[in-house]
């Protein structure tokens, strides 16, 4: 008697925010997933916070969230690098009285994270936030916290198997090391009808980003929503798309905009696509999971056993 057992082919397991890359294939580019990201990541407690606040988590809490893509704003303190956004300084608590949170803060964060979810990556884009700080001198600081074993240096677009389990490490400046992800500030406030502007990585890979921050949030919602339609992301292209806003104004209010971008966002009729590295104020766990379950998961594999029985 010929007896056939057959196991069809099922949607792999959808995993917690923590892992959700771990069922990804690993041949992926970065370029070619959805991942969300958040704006000036580490401004949960940050002096002048009605104005400069742009997360109400922690890096840690957004890293647990499914955020993969973080904005890193560096100033040198002496010998060390803080966080900051503009002139205002991120600290490690709520306190007035708490001291700035430096770069080892948030590397610790991360490792940590990653040595629980080695599926994961985390694209770490670093800012030099102080014009007058001496370049050479954040390059110095910063290079000196790389382990190659944990992080991928290269300005090159990886596939997600190259990265499992390490910070990509990405730069607004010239680096020795990392991806040239640079591009000129976009605070024109006049409305374009292409919101986004081409940019080079490395000669064959290129970068477009939508970051129209002096927008107001009508005009923004429609340069994101363009963003979102006409997404170029593929193997060769990273496209970043930032919702973020400081508004038409003298002075911002980031939570009041973000209240209505996110809320047009949570509505979107979001596919099963590539939209880039999407980047948000006061990020929480539903915008990332809206974003990264447009990615496409790996199959389970159709298995036939047959069984000769006598």
């Amino acid at each position: 008697i010929l007896f056939s057992m057959l196991i069809s082919p099922i949607q792999a397991k959808e995993n917690s925010s923590s892992n959700w890359m771990e069922n990804i294939s690993g041949d992926t580019k970065l370029s070619a997933l959805s991942i969300p990201g958040t704006h000036d990541s580490a401004t949960q407690y940050v002096s002048l916070s009605p104005i400069f606040q742009c997360q109400d988590t922690a890096i840690k809490t957004q890293l647990e969230n499914g955020y993969r893509y973080l904005d890193i704003r560096l100033v040198l303190k002496n010998d060390d690098l803080i966080l900051k956004h503009n002139f205002a300084k991120c600290r490690k608590d709520k306190s007035i009285f708490s001291t700035s949170l430096t770069l080892d803060d948030v590397l610790n964060d991360i490792y940590t994270f990653l040595d629980q979810n080695p599926s994961e990556t985390v694209i770490f884009c670093v800012k030099k936030e102080n014009s007058k700080d001496d370049l050479n001198k954040v390059k110095s600081i910063l290079n000196s916290k790389i382990n190659t074993n944990s992080w991928y240096i290269e300005n090159r677009i990886p596939t997600l198997d190259e990265v499992r389990g390490k910070i990509v490490l990405a730069t607004r400046f010239k680096n020795e090391y990392g991806l040239y992800l640079n591009w000129e500030e976009q605070g024109d406030r006049t409305i374009l009808d292409v919101p986004h502007k081409k940019e080079d990585i490395n000669g064959s890979e290129s970068l477009f980003v939508q970051d129209r921050f002096n927008y107001g949030v009508e005009d923004k919602i429609q340069a994101i929503e363009y963003c979102l339609e006409n997404s170029m992301s593929n193997d060769s292209t990273f496209y970043l798309n930032f919702t973020s806003t400081s508004g038409k104004g003298k002075i911002g209010h980031p939570r009041n905009y973000a209240k209505k971008i996110n809320a047009y966002l949570k509505e979107y009729d979001w596919q099963k696509k590539n939209y880039g590295i999407f980047i948000v104020d006061f990020a929480d766990q539903e915008l990332a999971h809206k974003s990264y379950l447009t990615n496409k998961k790996s199959q389970s594999i159709l298995i036939r056993f047959d069984f000769l029985l006598s």
